[in-house]
């Protein structure tokens, strides 16, 4: 954040050298910018500077949701929307316009994930983080992991409520 134009030349840097590995192995090299944040990565101009990666993210921003589903974002840009306890109108909404939502269930890990929610197919989101990869208009089912496990409030889908 105190320097953003060192830390995109340095990112800059990096993914050349992804790059170059990806061609060694003739894989795609794929690239995951908002690990915690949220930030607008497609402003700056990396996914221009790097036509033959793939970047993905989730987002909790629904202004930056509906520009991927209308299009107005980098080719070789996937977004998926994060469900929340306070974005359930939004969330629907963008999985009507066949959107890819992230949601939290407090499925066990070794147990299976409902077979829907709010009457959308859920897919297992923790067999990969390649959500690229995964067909439109689908819930990405997550298990509770960490502190979420125990949580009481809305984040986490009980999943007798799927």
């Amino acid at each position: 954040m105190a320097d953003p134009q060192g830390f995109t030349a340095q990112l800059d840097r990096e993914i050349a050298r992804l790059k170059a590995k990806g061609a060694r192995v003739r894989m795609t090299p794929t690239v995951r910018l908002n690990g915690t944040s949220d930030l607008a990565w497609e402003n700056r101009g990396l996914m221009a500077r790097h036509p033959e990666v793939q970047f993905y993210d989730y987002t909790k921003s629904v202004a930056r949701m509906r520009r991927y589903l209308s299009n107005r974002m980098p080719r070789n840009y996937h977004l998926t929307f994060s469900r929340s306890e306070t974005n359930e109108a939004d969330t629907l909404s963008i999985l009507r316009d066949g959107g890819t939502v992230a949601a939290v269930f407090s499925t066990k890990r070794g147990r299976p994930l409902p077979l829907q929610w709010r009457g959308f197919p859920v897919l297992d989101g923790d067999r990969s983080d390649l959500r690229f990869l995964d067909p439109r208009g689908f819930v990405v089912g997550l298990r509770a992991k960490g502190k979420a496990r125990g949580a009481a409030h809305g984040f986490v889908v009980k999943a007798k409520e799927a």
